[in-house]
């Protein structure tokens, strides 16, 4: 018998993770780390799985939640403060070596090996960390949630109800990738028996996607005959055109993403998911056009605060 330790599955994509694990493994051999055990998914609850306390600011309580586990999920701390979320995987990373766990599974980001993206650095810092730990482990590089798209987009409102020029610093291309197709790969990968010991992997979309391209979907998708175009410009121009929209703190680190993009980080397609699921992945079409349908009741802006942490 396997033990699985979750972590993460209060969010996006672990709860995507846990919902197609349990279908694979007995609910009796997952155990769900949460740092507020009465906060759990109601999923999680009636799931029949063993929720126990752990959080990455207490060590202590990691060692206890990790106990007696093969297999553990560290699901990325949803942050873009660089010290903190290294120092919460670290946390999570000594955690499982004290207490023995045999396979960790880490859930990275799509960029290259020497991103310049500044939202990569910290799950570069723990990929070498975890590679120096001298444990078996997994690195799942997941490729850019469609369900993200208005954080890439300069942060599009479709409410706003009118043509519209999206300033942007780079016509570069994303192989977006939904996070229930990324949630059932990642769920297969962590219940095989044997595979993927050591490696990085990818888990991308099929198909890369350039913005003035997406602009002509969305504008296709969106009612009223609206036309939304992109214009790329300068990284200044970029941060001025857009305070408006988000703070200064965020928009210049988040600026280095677009250099990323023109590096070709997020272009890289990679067969492993749509061969874990055995189908086809969601085209970002279907997903745009519900999220537009859905006219983002929170005007795209939910997509960031998740990360402004």
């Amino acid at each position: 018998m396997t033990r699985y330790i979750l972590t993460g599955t209060t969010g996006a994509l672990g709860s995507r993770i846990f919902r197609n694990l349990i279908r694979l493994v007995p609910a009796s051999d997952i155990v769900v780390s949460v740092y507020n055990p009465s906060g759990a998914t109601e999923e999680v609850k009636s799931s029949g799985v063993e929720i126990r306390k752990g959080d990455f600011e207490d060590p202590a309580s990691l060692d206890s939640a990790f106990a007696g586990a093969d297999k553990l999920l560290i699901v990325s701390y949803p942050s873009i403060a660089h010290e903190l979320r290294v120092r919460n995987h670290i946390s999570a990373i000594d955690a499982a070596k004290r207490v023995g766990i045999k396979h960790i599974y880490y859930t990275s980001l799509a960029f290259a090996d020497d991103s310049v993206a500044a939202v990569m650095q910290a799950h570069l810092d723990t990929e070498k960390y975890l590679k120096e730990s001298g444990l078996t482990c997994t690195i799942i590089r997941e490729g850019i949630y469609s369900e993200s798209w208005p954080l890439y987009f300069g942060f599009f409102d479709p409410k706003e109800g009118k043509d519209e020029v999206l300033i942007l610093y780079s016509d570069g291309k994303i192989a977006w990738v939904c996070r229930d197709d990324l949630g059932e790969g990642t769920a297969k990968i962590i219940a095989a028996d044997v595979g993927y010991e050591n490696q990085t992997l990818l888990l991308s979309g099929d198909k890369p996607i350039s913005f003035v391209e997406f602009a002509r979907i969305v504008s296709q998708i969106l009612p009223g005959d609206r036309h939304i175009t992109v214009k790329v410009v300068s990284e200044d121009e970029y941060v001025k055109n857009n305070l408006g929209k988000q703070s200064k703190e965020l928009l210049r680190p988040w600026s280095t993403t677009y250099k990323a993009l023109e590096r070709a980080e997020l272009e890289k397609v990679d067969p492993l998911l749509k061969t874990l699921l055995g189908r086809e992945l969601r085209p970002i079409e279907e997903t745009l056009k519900e999220m537009l349908d859905a006219q983002l009741g929170d005007g795209g802006k939910g997509a960031t605060a998740r990360y402004a942490k």
